[in-house]
């Protein structure tokens, strides 16, 4: 951690060196003790496990970097202790804790990235300030049996997360949160803009960038939102997000695939007051699918009964197979057979190590 030459927040060499918990000490004391040691995954190229305490999980950072994350932390604090009271909390206050779960599962990667020795050997091309509020995002929340404390993050240790870090899970004590944030996942399916492709490229001068196909918009509300079938939470949100196109330099302000300021749909599915093309939330039900236009409405906890109920090894498992189920989203393209040959062996290993957690998982939760 010590080579670290990036703020976590916006990339750049950090300003007035400050550190930045991407697991919040307040956090961190509401689970146990701060000091705890805990497994960190499994250091690929020193072939050894990695273990150290939460509380030394931390990256550089500008000081005003942090100090702008702050506010946000502040706000996310107490909607955390309200869902591990299963209370019902307005909609907006699950938009602003879709922002912290940005912030935490960026940061996280970017941890685990410098922690397990970059077992991937990419470079990060984006950080914290790049990834919040910019993609699809959904929220599935299941409280657990029993009044245990603790505090795990599910799925950050693997290859996949590492080569994309669109999906983990966070137990907070008696609570999952599974948390996923990706391109296209169901803006679709929301009626939103999409492409009708998306190839990822693996040479070239738009090496690791999607190449996008022609963009269509239904207008349409379909059920399900998301088509990997998770199994049914207490609380399952959904929040369609359109992308800007980046030029040089990673900036940009036109909306990809429509303009929404002309459109009465877009204007009717998007929230004011923030930046244009940014989704209402979305609540999906086993059986039905609602847009929450009223913000300070309240979201209540779904009653999970009978043959919904699953093994805390079961619901953690699916972490592992959404990460491999997203990999399946677009197509990798190369000019050299051998880049994609890499590739192709990159992705069966991945994919073999997923099944093999989702499968420890699963008959832990068989045991219990």
């Amino acid at each position: 951690m010590s080579d670290v030459k990036f703020c976590v927040f916006c990339g750049k060499p950090p300003e007035s060196k400050n550190r930045e918990h991407v697991l919040p000490q307040w956090l961190l004391r509401m689970t146990g003790d701060p000091n705890r040691v805990v497994s960190m995954g499994y250091h690929y190229k020193g072939q050894k496990e990695i273990a150290f305490s939460w509380k030394s999980l931390v990256t550089p950072a500008c000081e005003s970097c942090n100090n702008e994350y702050a506010a946000l932390e502040g706000q996310v604090r107490p909607i955390i202790e309200s869902i591990l009271d299963c209370q019902s909390i307005p909609v907006h206050k699950y938009s602003i804790l879709m922002d912290w779960f940005d912030k935490v599962r960026v940061g996280l990667w970017l941890n685990y990235h410098l922690i397990m020795g970059n077992p991937t050997n990419i470079n990060p091309s984006f950080f914290i300030n790049s990834r919040v509020r910019t993609k699809d995002r959904f929220l599935a929340v299941y409280p657990m049996q029993g009044d245990s404390r603790g505090l795990n993050a599910y799925g950050v240790e693997t290859l996949s997360f590492h080569g994309a870090p669109s999906a983990f899970g966070l137990r907070i004590n008696n609570v999952l949160i599974i948390n996923c944030s990706s391109d296209y996942i169901f803006s679709g399916r929301c009626g939103f803009p999409f492409p009708s492709s998306m190839q990822l490229c693996l040479d070239g001068e738009s090496h690791e960038h999607l190449k996008l196909g022609v963009f269509k918009a239904t207008k349409k509300l379909k059920f399900p939102l998301f088509q990997f079938r998770l199994h049914k939470p207490s609380v399952f949100l959904f929040q369609p997000i359109m992308q800007v196109a980046t030029g040089e330099g990673g900036q940009g302000s036109e909306l990809l695939g429509k303009d929404l300021l002309t459109d009465p749909f877009f204007a009717d599915n998007t929230l004011h007051g923030v930046q244009s093309g940014v989704g209402k939330i979305f609540r999906q039900f086993n059986d039905r699918v609602l847009r929450l236009d009223d913000e300070h409405s309240l979201v209540e906890f779904d009653n999970i009964t009978g043959s919904e109920c699953r093994s805390a090894g079961a619901l953690i498992a699916q972490v592992y197979d959404l990460q491999t189920y997203l990999q399946s989203l677009y197509t990798p393209v190369s000019n050299e057979l051998e880049i994609r040959g890499r590739w192709n062996l990159r992705l069966k290993v991945m994919k073999k190590l997923n099944r093999a957690k989702s499968s420890a998982f699963l008959h832990a939760g068989r045991r219990d």
